[in-house]
């Protein structure tokens, strides 16, 4: 796949059921729910008020020749400080760390490369704001993403701990 014909653009309204609809695939909703349906609708909250309580995350849409196939997002830490803490055992400065998230909803796109094109692209995204450090939590049963991540340079901490430090 060419990096090239992969582009990420800001989620808007008309891609929230194209997102509910991937979140309800099986081998997505294990891993982007796997507390069950309170996570799933934690995930919908958090897109449906991605104008106002969680406007510090930048949520895109990933295209492919104009077609949708994908969604991620990054945010600043600093903004989750629990969460961080929890997760991360840290409390971040203001745009030092950010977090990653990715799938890809198109079944005929899975095994092609594109989540390592994504995760390059939200890097180039954090470096552009100035950002130090990449977090990732996928869960240690998710192998193809923990390998693309660490095909990218992110380096395991802990189970669910993966980081990459930016130039």
């Amino acid at each position: 796949m060419n990096e090239k014909e992969i582009i990420l653009k800001p989620l808007t309204d008309d891609d929230v059921s194209i997102f509910k609809k991937w979140l309800n695939k099986d081998y997505i909703y294990k891993w982007f729910c796997p507390d069950g349906n309170v996570q799933k609708e934690a995930w919908l909250n958090e897109i449906n008020h991605r104008h106002d309580e969680y406007s510090f995350m930048n949520h895109f849409m990933v295209y492919h020749q104009n077609k949708k196939i994908g969604f991620c997002l990054y945010f600043d830490c600093y903004y989750l400080q629990e969460y961080t803490q929890k997760n991360y055992g840290i409390t971040p400065d203001i745009n030092s760390v950010y977090e990653i998230g990715y799938l890809i909803g198109e079944e005929e796109y899975l095994n092609k490369g594109i989540g390592k094109i994504i995760i390059k692209k939200l890097e180039e995204k954090i470096i552009e704001t100035g950002g130090k450090e990449i977090f990732a939590d996928p869960g240690e049963g998710n192998v193809i993403s923990i390998k693309t991540l660490l095909s990218n340079g992110f380096e395991k901490i802990n189970d669910g701990d993966y980081r990459k430090k930016l130039k």
